[in-house]
């Protein structure tokens, strides 16, 4: 015979391990490349970044997109960019570009940028006040 009990903690069960999955789940970022042959190495290397850098803000990101690229920039020196893009639910996306001479370089300076640019916005976010409206109003909104 299944009780209401029974019922009751298989639902808890699943409820938590749903939970515990989603707590687990790590940032999945789409690379999208221009010019550059991204290999294991250079995922492995912005998945690394990524997760030093914005593992405290991990479950406040939806979701990240980083794009790689060749430019012809050939007179400042600086040839590859990384573009990395930050969506929050609710709030407009982060989007910080680098330029560096190789594409670690790039990485590392998108990734630091976006991890400040990111920690700024969550604080000003913290510190706007979230006060409701009253039910009712002792004066109209348009009093003409």
């Amino acid at each position: 015979m299944f009780s209401f009990y029974t019922f009751f903690h298989c639902l808890i069960y699943l409820y938590s391990n749903t939970l515990l999955a989603g707590a687990q789940k790590h940032m999945e970022p789409t690379i999208i490349t221009k010019g550059i042959k991204a290999g294991e190495a250079v995922q492995e290397y912005i998945m690394e970044r990524l997760n030093a850098m914005l593992s405290h803000a991990q479950d406040s990101i939806k979701y990240i997109t980083v794009r790689l690229s060749d430019t012809n920039r050939i007179r400042s020196g600086f040839k590859k960019r990384c573009l990395i893009q930050l969506v929050l639910p609710g709030m407009s996306p982060i989007v910080v570009t680098e330029f560096a001479a190789d594409v670690k370089g790039a990485i590392d300076n998108a990734t630091r940028r976006a991890s400040r640019l990111l920690n700024k916005t969550m604080s000003k976010a913290k510190s706007i006040s979230h006060d409701t409206l009253p039910l009712y109003f002792n004066k109209p909104f348009l009093a003409i």
